[in-house]
């Protein structure tokens, strides 16, 4: 979690013959982040069940997923998804949710804040990062992902800005603790003003579009990474689990993990398949090229909102245990393991509040 240092320079400025000391602007702090990640929870977990109000059922099921995505010690990153709809839900209980989070093993959530509820330092904002702050969960801005990022510094720069200026605006425990980035080259089919769209098979080669594309998804990961880097925070990237295949097989010069790794703290590979072996194939690729440790989570799919090839969730609740705890055991034999990543928390919420194993 984050404790924060306030360094500003106070202002003095001349009135007539009175001298007046003020303090600095809101956009003079500098806030600096530092590590909280070995504070124990101020929630006990009695207390955390009452929140979360939960059946005996549910209890038991979030006992077990918990037990077969994370260690005993909660050593793993693993982070979830949370989108407007969840928001929506729980638009009156925000401490609901993050305790539900907790029960389930995650560490952190990537959260979808709007940039109204950021300009408007929004109470259910504040109310859901402090209780997801108390329970040791990290909170990262999902505010990295509009298209106009790859054309404009300018936008990007508004991006990054926005989620500083909430921070400087709340108190620590209310503070995001990075970005989650989702700029996704490989989703450009039309001209955005770069010149160049993806085409997975006709856009290949050295300096062509998807290379090109992905050259500048690297360049604007490194401008949020130094920006955020300054003030303590930190930055997370989803990726397409198949850029390495293309860069190791020359049909790009960027897009290799370790690219991606050296301007972002941790990626999340989208390794949206539907069975154990096919997220575990989707994964590999990057996991046996990446030289940086802790620095890859892999990310599964619940979610039932387009192809049925990507999602676990209709092979039911025990078979998800089984998913995660054979991706988990895999993942541990790699230095670059840092965690497995859910896409998102309110389809895997669904399946936990199901009583039988499948709906």
């Amino acid at each position: 979690m984050t404790a924060v240092f306030l360094i500003a320079s106070l202002l003095t400025l001349s009135c007539g013959e009175k001298d007046k000391t003020m303090g600095p602007t809101i956009d003079e702090i500098e806030i600096i982040e530092t590590d909280h990640s070995q504070d124990e929870p101020a929630i006990s977990y009695d207390e955390c069940v009452a929140m979360a109000e939960i059946t005996e059922l549910m209890k038991t099921k979030a006992a077990d997923y918990t037990a077969a995505s994370q260690t005993a010690g909660r050593d793993l990153y693993n982070c979830a998804y949370v989108y407007a709809s969840t928001r929506d839900k729980y638009l009156d209980n925000p401490k609901k949710l993050a305790a539900r989070i907790y029960l389930l093993g995650f560490r952190a959530v990537y959260l979808s804040p709007g940039g109204s509820m950021m300009d408007s330092v929004d109470p259910w904002l504040k109310s859901f990062i402090a209780t997801c702050t108390d329970l040791c969960i990290d909170v990262y801005a999902t505010y990295y992902e509009d298209p106009e990022v790859f054309v404009s510094e300018v936008t990007a720069d508004a991006c990054i800005q926005k989620v500083l200026n909430y921070n400087r605006s709340v108190t620590y425990k209310e503070r995001f603790a990075g970005i989650s980035a989702d700029l996704e080259p490989h989703t450009i089919k039309t001209d955005i003003g770069l010149g160049w769209i993806w085409n997975t098979n006709a856009g290949n080669g050295i300096g062509g579009p998807n290379d090109n594309l992905l050259r500048v998804t690297l360049d604007r990961l490194e401008y949020a990474y130094d920006k955020l880097h300054l003030s303590g925070l930190r930055l997370q990237e989803a990726i397409w689990c198949r850029y390495q295949e293309m860069f190791e097989s020359g049909k790009v010069a960027h897009g290799d993990i370790d690219q991606f790794v050296d301007v972002c703290d941790w990626v999340s590979l989208m390794a949206y398949g539907n069975s154990t072996e096919a997220i575990w194939n989707l994964s590999t690729p990057s996991m046996n090229a990446c030289e940086k440790g802790k620095c890859i989570n892999i990310c599964v799919k619940t979610a039932t909102n387009d192809e049925p090839t990507t999602t676990i969730q209709p092979n039911g609740w025990e078979a998800l245990l089984e998913t995660m705890q054979t991706l988990k055991e895999r993942g541990l034999e790699y230095e670059c393991f840092n965690g497995l990543d859910m896409f998102q928390f309110d389809s895997l919420e669904t399946m936990w509040e199901w009583v039988n194993d499948k709906n």
